[in-house]
């Protein structure tokens, strides 16, 4: 595996790390909505999950584009 490949594996383990955690809180959040009812709170909590989400994917694919474009190596010049 390059050095690009193992960069990118990395950023998609991170991606994992956190997102098992999401996955695993809106869980609760779901049980906690079908057996109280729809609240403001639980709306609020799935959408400020799903936020964080899709913000870990956005910033996950940005550092992908960087990685295949070379910028860090880039960087390692000055």
């Amino acid at each position: 595996m390059n050095v690009h490949g193992k960069k990118k594996a990395g950023v998609w383990l991170s991606v994992i790390a956190v997102l098992i955690p999401l996955a695993l809180q809106a869980a609760s959040v779901f049980w906690m909505w079908r057996v109280l009812g729809v609240t403001p709170l639980f709306v609020g909590l799935s959408l400020v999950l799903l936020a964080a989400a899709v913000l870990v994917i956005a910033a996950a694919l940005v550092r992908i584009r960087e990685i295949n474009g070379g910028e860090e190596d880039d960087l390692s010049q000055y």
